[in-house]
């Protein structure tokens, strides 16, 4: 009986954990993409990619469209990484171990060489 129950609980604890975006201690709250008017919303149940000029939402990331979802934390901060099949793209928000507040953004499109690295500002 005790085995089924640990076999049951760990199933459980597995599916939530594939099937929830959990950020732990990763920042939320809004960054500014100065570059494209990018508005970067990150909250307890999405990440969503803002129009920062007219508030209109352009994506939600949510846990059922995204995959790879990682949380790392390491000696040079904390950080956030995942892709999106529908935007064909790779996302990595980096949050050092300092007292800026703002985050590292690294988009990598599949597929190509190209990566777009910008830091970006924390919307006050």
């Amino acid at each position: 009986m005790k085995k089924l129950f640990l076999v049951t609980l760990i199933l459980a604890m597995f599916t939530v954990g594939v099937f929830a975006i959990d950020k732990g201690d990763f920042p939320t709250g809004s960054w500014i993409d100065e570059n494209w008017n990018g508005e970067w919303f990150f909250s307890v149940e999405s990440i969503q990619l803002k129009d920062s000029v007219t508030g209109e939402v352009i994506f939600n990331f949510t846990d059922d469209v995204i995959s790879n979802f990682k949380l790392t934390p390491s000696t040079k901060g904390l950080e956030l990484k995942f892709d999106c099949e529908q935007t064909n793209r790779s996302y990595t928000f980096k949050k050092p171990l300092t007292l800026s507040t703002d985050l590292e953004l690294t988009v990598e499109p599949m597929g190509t060489d190209v990566v777009y690295t910008t830091n970006i500002k924390f919307k006050k």
